[in-house]
């Protein structure tokens, strides 16, 4: 989650005022996505690989199952905290006006 976090800001820290050819834009895209694909992949199933190689399939699927419950655990208070900040921006209308 940190590493999103950080691609995020660097999103938002890219100066917007020169124009880029496109095919430059989609290159950058799909190079980021698998980048971030293989940092991602290899933290979340670095460790339990290992630990199924050395022959603990039980603790590696406790360690897979943990890391994927704090991902959805993230994920669930991420997206509640952009939907509550957005239902709390939306204007609200005066009674008794259509």
């Amino acid at each position: 989650m940190v590493y999103c976090a950080l691609i995020a800001l660097v999103f938002m820290a890219l100066p917007n005022t020169q124009p880029h050819p496109a095919y430059l834009n989609i290159i950058s895209m799909l190079t980021l996505l698998v980048f971030s694909a293989a940092i991602t992949g290899s933290l979340v199933f670095g460790y339990a690989v290992y630990l199924f190689l050395d022959k603990k399939a039980k603790e590696a699927l406790s360690v897979l199952g943990y890391t994927l419950l704090f991902l959805l655990c993230g994920l669930v208070v991420t997206l509640g905290v952009v939907l509550s900040s957005t239902f709390q921006n939306t204007p609200q209308q005066a009674d008794g006006v259509f």
